[in-house]
Parts: C-alpha cells; sequence; structure tokens
C-alpha cells in the first residue's frame, strides 16, 4: 500500500513558493494562502484576547497580511516564511484596530471628515499657500462650521495619551511650560509664575513673542513663524535655546527652597 504524500508538507510548500516566486500563478498563490492559514488563526486567537473585536473579524484581516506576505515572499533568501508573514499579519490587524476600531464608539463620517481637513489643508500648506480659515474650510468640504467643529472635538478626544508621557510633539502648547512647573514644589507655583514672568521680561522683544505666544497664548510655532517671518527651523532653535536658558536661571534662583528647609 503506497501512502500518499501531504500536499501541504514543509518540503513541498517549499517548492510551491519556490514556484509561484517565478510562475506568479493565481492558482498556486491561492494554494499557498490556503496552506498558511493556521498562521492567522494562530494570530487572531491571540489578539482576540487582548481586544473586543471578534476572532472571525481578525481572521478576515490577517488573511489581507497572509495575501500580502504569500506574494512578497522570497524564498531565494533562506528565510521561513512564517517569519516574514506573522509580522505582516499581526501589523494588519493592529493596523485596523487603531484606524477603525477605535475604543471610543464614534461615528466613522466626523472621522473622515477630519482626514479630509487635515489633507486639503496639507495641500494649500505644499502649495504655498495660506491655510483656509474654518468657514473656508466647511464651505470647500460641504458642511457646516458646526459640524466641522464637532469632527475636530472628536478627533481630540480620540488621542488617548498617557498623562506620564513625556511630550515630544514640537508644535506642543503646554509642554515646555509643564517641564517648567512640574520641576518645583506645588504649594508654590505662584512663586514660580512670578518669577518666570520677570524672567521673560528680561527677555528682548522677539524672545517675549515666542516663549508668550508659543507656551503661555498657546500659539502653534507654524502661526508664530509667520507672525514674526522666521523659518520654522530658526523658530523651534530658538525656543529650545530660550528654554533651556529659563531652566538655569529659574534652577539658579529658588526664593522659596529656604522656606520649605
Amino acid at each position: 500500500m503506497t501512502h500518499r504524500l501531504n500536499p501541504y508538507s514543509p518540503a513541498n510548500l517549499d517548492a510551491l513558493h519556490l514556484d509561484y516566486s517565478k510562475s506568479r500563478c493565481k492558482r498556486l498563490r491561492n494554494r499557498l494562502i490556503e496552506a498558511h492559514l493556521n498562521l492567522v488563526r494562530q494570530q487572531a486567537q491571540r489578539m482576540a484576547l487582548r481586544c473586543n473585536l471578534a476572532f472571525d473579524d481578525l481572521f478576515q484581516i490577517g488573511c489581507l497580511g497572509l495575501v500580502a506576505a504569500v506574494e512578497g515572499f522570497d524564498p531565494t533568501k533562506g528565510h521561513a516564511f512564517s517569519t516574514y508573514a506573522v509580522p505582516l499579519i499581526i501589523g494588519k490587524m493592529r493596523h485596523h484596530l487603531r484606524d477603525r476600531h477605535q475604543p471610543i464608539r464614534c461615528s466613522w463620517r466626523l472621522r473622515q471628515l477630519m482626514a479630509n481637513q487635515d489633507q486639503l489643508q496639507q495641500q494649500r500648506q505644499h502649495q504655498g499657500l495660506l491655510p483656509l480659515t474654518d468657514a473656508a474650510l466647511a464651505l470647500s468640504l460641504g458642511c457646516s462650521e458646526q459640524r466641522l467643529l464637532e469632527a475636530r472635538q472628536l478627533h481630540r478626544a480620540l488621542q488617548c495619551t498617557s498623562l506620564d508621557a513625556q511630550n515630544q510633539n514640537p508644535d506642543s502648547t503646554n509642554g515646555p511650560a509643564i517641564e517648567l512647573v512640574d520641576n518645583r514644589p506645588g504649594p508654590e507655583q505662584h512663586l514660580l509664575m512670578q518669577e518666570l514672568d520677570e524672567k521673560i521680561s528680561a527677555l528682548g522683544p522677539v524672545d517675549q513673542r515666542l516663549v508668550r505666544g508659543c507656551w503661555l497664548e498657546g500659539r502653534s510655532q507654524r502661526e508664530l513663524a509667520r507672525e514674526l517671518q522666521l523659518t520654522p527651523c530658526h523658530l523651534s532653535r530658538r525656543l529650545k535655546r530660550l528654554q533651556l536658558q529659563l531652566q538655569q536661571q529659574l534652577n539658579a534662583s529658588r526664593p522659596w527652597q529656604g522656606q520649605l528647609q
């Protein structure tokens, strides 16, 4: 009695991958996808334990990553297919969870409206044009200003960030000010703010406008760069220098320190 070879044995799979890399035959591709579905099942089961998305949905999304892995795998490099495929399968699932399956149930139309707004403003920026006002934006996007405001509020609500995480956004409006304040005792905040205001008042007119506009008034660096006719890179370097200068001056003089000892 002769035993029939398993069509999906490792040796046969390697041969199929090699044949497909040469012929790009769709029938071979489909056979390979079917043979490797167990990789998707394994990752979907693990991901389903860590999120509130059903296994079936994760499995379907993971299959898209498997298709990309089969089509992009190069068997001549000597790597195992699973080593190449698993990151693509997991990546597809994570991208879906990040972009489509928000932890807060919300309107996808509002999220799409916000994405369209960002795309339109970026196109104008690349063309060297000024940003559109809210009224012009609403007209271009075919919505009301109130609807645009709701989209922005939703966008801010979905930005889930740890309160302990250090802010690395160069356009952040409160990062440097928080760093200056958090290093000082809470009960003496009024002394800090008074001292900080004195240090800022001693700066030159342009430096004062930068510090007060970006850190105290909540203006973005792009807005200030246009107002002061500076390049964004020059403005960013200048702000970092001012931040370091103010930090050194504040750490050097502590009028409240003697009261606490």
